[in-house]
């Protein structure tokens, strides 16, 4: 190989640095990059959540300045972050604040409604109050201490203790806009509260008085026998639901009505069918109106359950049942009785052997000369038999 080859050759060493792919702006653009990770030069603080030891370097340096110093430049960090909405942030440098020992009282009560303030915007009304009350022990006069507390009170519902705030504070700057204007609002908020427990207690009242209509009503009807083995819950969530104590009434809004204009009950009512395991809901089922007159409306469709084209449970193909069981009796003492279809509602209630259980009747619905059926009646036949069967042996 001639010397001009090797000079040439790409495998050959370079001697000496590579040329730089970088240009002058990158470099000087990661130089600033770089000087900014430097605490001395750093423009703003980093959002970083990682700790920069450098920056907390700086920062423990702080602890050599007087207290006061340090305390309202805590102050100024927190009203920095109270502008830029950050509340919880703004009252962890109040609290911090409040940590050094000084003798400025007016930063002291500063540094108390602030935090106060923040609170108020994150809805911590006791923080707000307790904050306001320890300014006002420092300066009695303090007319935003008295203006927050206020507004936490208004927040809380306690409207004597707002008033007497806003007449304080009124007392010390009587052409105070703003606390003129809170007076106003105090006002206004304990009008709409007693507004509010009026409008509860018409309600209650109104409840009270249907109740004992409907239970002057089922008086009335002296045959209908209720299931009361059954604990009865009371309502405790809404004070306006009447508490559950008669054996017709239960924890759900599914409830018995009484008619103004007729004065029959209207009674929440159920139809099962036990093949599909599905059921119907009727709200307001008239004592007055017959188990067909229901299921003519129920089954004026196919249910979806059903076979479209060829249903079972149509009006002329079905037969109603309930479910006698004795108060207070097992699954064991259970009949199944057969009721017309024609016969009325408040008529089947009366039978001594429907059993209301719930406040809520219901009716088993089967369809007729069907395999199901058969079996399902030979079930409640076989049961009653052993029942028959074993009382027998009992008695001999």
């Amino acid at each position: 190989m001639s010397a001009e080859e090797a000079a040439t050759s790409t495998s050959a060493p370079i001697i000496g640095p590579a040329p730089s792919t970088v240009t002058q702006d990158e470099r000087t653009k990661q130089l600033l990059e770089d000087l900014e990770k430097i605490p001395l030069f750093m423009t703003h603080l980093p959002d970083s959540d990682e700790p920069n030891l450098a920056v907390e370097a700086l920062k423990s340096l702080a602890s050599d300045e007087p207290p006061l110093e340090v305390a309202t430049n805590l102050k100024t960090e927190g009203n920095d972050c109270f502008k830029r909405g950050k509340f919880t942030e703004a009252a962890q440098y109040y609290t911090k604040a409040l940590e050094y020992d000084h003798d400025d009282k007016s930063l002291k009560v500063s540094l108390l409604i602030n935090r106060a303030a923040a609170n108020l915007e994150l809805q911590n009304y006791g923080m707000v109050l307790h904050d306001c009350a320890d300014a006002l022990r420092i300066r009695p006069n303090t007319v935003k201490a008295l203006f927050r507390s206020a507004k936490a009170c208004i927040a809380l519902e306690k409207f004597e203790e707002a008033t007497e705030c806003c007449k304080w504070g009124l007392s010390i700057e009587p052409d105070n806009k703003e606390l003129a204007a809170l007076q106003l609002q105090v006002d206004q908020a304990i009008a709409r509260h007693e507004r509010r427990i009026k409008e509860r207690e018409e309600r209650k009242r109104q409840k009270d008085l249907i109740r004992e209509q409907i239970k002057q009503a089922i008086e009335i009807r002296s045959d209908l026998v209720f299931d009361t083995s059954s604990d009865k819950k009371k309502r405790t969530e809404d004070e306006d639901l009447a508490v559950v104590s008669y054996p017709w009434e239960n924890d759900s809004a599914r409830q018995v009505e009484l008619d103004q204009h007729t004065g029959h009950l209207l009674w929440p009512v159920f139809f099962l069918y036990p093949e599909s395991k599905e059921s119907d809901f009727v709200e307001k089922f008239d004592e007055s109106l017959t188990l067909r007159d229901m299921l003519q409306e129920v089954l004026a469709e196919p249910p979806r359950w059903d076979d479209r084209q060829r249903p079972k449970y149509t009006l002329d193909n079905v037969d109603t049942y309930f479910l006698s069981r004795p108060v207070g009796g097992f699954d064991e003492d259970e009949r199944l009785v057969k009721v017309s279809m024609d016969a009325r509602l408040g008529v089947i209630l009366n039978n001594e052997k429907y059993i209301i259980r719930d406040g809520i009747p219901s009716f088993v619905v089967l369809p007729r000369n069907d395999p199901f059926t058969t079996q399902f009646i030979d079930r409640y036949r076989k049961l009653r038999q052993t029942q028959e069967a074993a009382s027998k042996r009992t008695s001999n």
